[in-house]
């Protein structure tokens, strides 16, 4: 048991420190590059670290494939408009708007449908709950009756 935890600890201080020393190496890189570059460098990593965290997620079944495709696709159309923004300078030259609040508009339109779908999940989940409710109490209404009928006056426990 201890070995295990041992082995967690050490897997996420030696990923800490890789992430570290990427973070570090893409600073002391971008440190003299222009702001759109670093916006685009910082859209980058955010996607790829969003993907992996998806993935990882659904290889622990921690996330299910189809709430797992609300993360994956705007990650991808993100990493997507960073590493080639000819099609992002088109939409902000249409629409006036600077590089970085294209891509904060691209990031915060997507993960509004996210949150449009899980509602709607939610709220029909929220249907199902109830009619099982409903089931429940007529069964169990049954059960009482059935009980009486048969003698029994103490509902079962449980």
């Amino acid at each position: 048991m201890k070995t295990t935890k041992l082995r967690k600890f050490l897997c996420v201080l030696s990923a800490l420190a890789l992430a570290a020393l990427l973070l570090w190496s893409a600073w002391a890189l971008l440190r003299g590059a222009t702001p759109i570059v670093r916006i685009r460098a910082a859209a980058v990593f955010g996607a790829v670290v969003l993907l992996g965290a998806t993935f990882e997620s659904i290889r622990r079944t921690q996330l299910k494939e189809g709430y797992a495709l609300l993360w994956i696709i705007p990650s991808f159309l993100i990493l997507l408009l960073a590493c080639f923004p000819v099609v992002l300078e088109k939409v902000y030259r249409y629409f006036g708007m600077t590089y970085a609040s294209t891509m904060a508009a691209v990031a915060f339109a997507a993960l509004m449908v996210a949150v449009f779908v899980i509602c709607r999940t939610l709220s029909k989940n929220e249907r199902n709950i109830a009619r099982i409710a409903q089931r429940l109490a007529l069964l169990e209404e049954r059960l009482r009756e059935a009980e009486k009928t048969a003698g029994k006056t103490e509902p079962p426990r449980g």
